[in-house]
């Protein structure tokens, strides 16, 4: 049922609250507004027919689910957007069911369709296990995508060599990243297949997860080149009475490494200057050259930074623990090829031994 709405101070709060979804029925970009909790139970246009569904379609609707967009899935599994709209059809048609609705915030799935999610999705990382381990991960020939979690330490330092080996190596292979999500979410996300490794800075996994150490990092503090007080060697006191940028990428260890500046900072009795706090790296580098702010960062990522802009690298005058870029993966993969293959690659490029933990 269709609900009209009249004409009040702010209609799309108005919708929210009455928990109204935008839905384009006819795919002419005009959208109308039913409730939300309506929109799943559309009518199936016949009853499902399972002979009629093969492995491809059901990896078309994995991949719509994941990414609520045609578009984008069809990107991820390197086919063209007709291609993907074809077998999104034929999968309606075979199951009975829209599947899926376009809405104003993408392609949003039907009741039933979040039913067979996670069956679907478990099936199909099960298959891809099984013939894996049965006929070894051939990487020279292998069409295949690994998810990472990866923080910015990992992006900046391991990522780009990674890719330069994988393309080499196994052309055929795809590298997605993902951002780094909470505690909980992060191990489930490793524990049913839907992300791969996790590598970079992080706290210790809980449950049945790996550990592989790739190399050891330290904490060094960055400047601008030409900074008015600082240039080349930082004291104590300078690092006290400078104003600080302070980087908390989510989901790593560097709360732990910010918490011990704090305690320096209390036992001199001085207040930190802290200008800004930042969840990610991307454009810091340019927050410090064009200020005299200092910040401490990741050794590597303070030298990847200096590639791009003009910054001074300075040793932090308090003594700062060194802490393990590592990859963690978890134990229902422990053995399987693919993932194997893809963590060894990784050691490779650090000259990491074979020791898992």
């Amino acid at each position: 049922m269709e609900i009209e709405i009249a004409r009040i101070s702010s209609i799309n709060d108005t919708r929210r609250r009455l928990g109204l979804l935008p839905i384009d029925w006819t795919g002419s970009g005009t959208y109308h507004y039913i409730p939300k909790r309506r929109c799943p139970e559309l009518p199936r246009a016949k009853q499902m027919n399972p002979n009629r569904i093969d492995l491809n379609l059901l990896k078309v609707f994995d991949a719509i689910l994941r990414t609520r967009s045609v578009t984008v899935a069809a990107l991820n599994l390197g086919l063209t957007q007709s291609t993907v709209s074809n077998a999104l059809n034929r999968l309606r048609d075979a199951m009975g069911d829209p599947l899926f609705v376009r809405t104003s915030e993408g392609m949003m799935p039907t009741t039933w369709a979040e039913e067979i999610a996670g069956p679907i999705r478990e099936s199909l990382a099960q298959i891809r296990a099984t013939l894996e381990h049965k006929l070894g991960f051939d990487p020279a020939h292998a069409e295949r995508t690994f998810t990472l979690f990866m923080t910015d330490v990992g992006q900046f330092v391991l990522l780009p060599r990674l890719l330069r080996l994988i393309a080499q190596e196994s052309p055929l292979v795809q590298i997605h990243t993902d951002q780094v999500p909470p505690f909980r979410l992060r191990e489930s996300a490793m524990e049913n297949g839907d992300v791969d490794l996790a590598v970079g800075y992080f706290h210790e996994f809980e449950g049945p997860f790996h550990r592989q150490r790739l190399f050891t990092e330290t904490f060094v503090c960055v400047s601008r080149a030409g900074h008015p007080r600082v240039a080349g060697k930082l004291s104590m006191e300078q690092f006290l009475k400078e104003r600080h940028l302070v980087y908390l990428p989510p989901g790593s260890g560097h709360a732990s490494m910010e918490a011990l500046i704090d305690a320096v900072f209390q036992e001199h009795g001085v207040q930190r200057a802290t200008m800004a706090r930042v969840a990610h790296c991307l454009g810091l580098w340019t927050l410090i050259a064009d200020s005299d702010y200092l910040a401490v960062l990741p050794r590597r990522l303070a030298s990847a930074f200096a590639a791009m802009a003009p910054l001074q690298i300075l040793e932090v005058p308090i003594p700062l623990p060194s802490f393990e870029i590592t990859q963690h993966w978890h134990e229902r993969f422990h053995h399987h090829p693919g993932n194997r293959w893809l963590r060894n690659r990784i050691a490779s490029l650090f000259g990491a031994q074979e020791s898992e933990a």
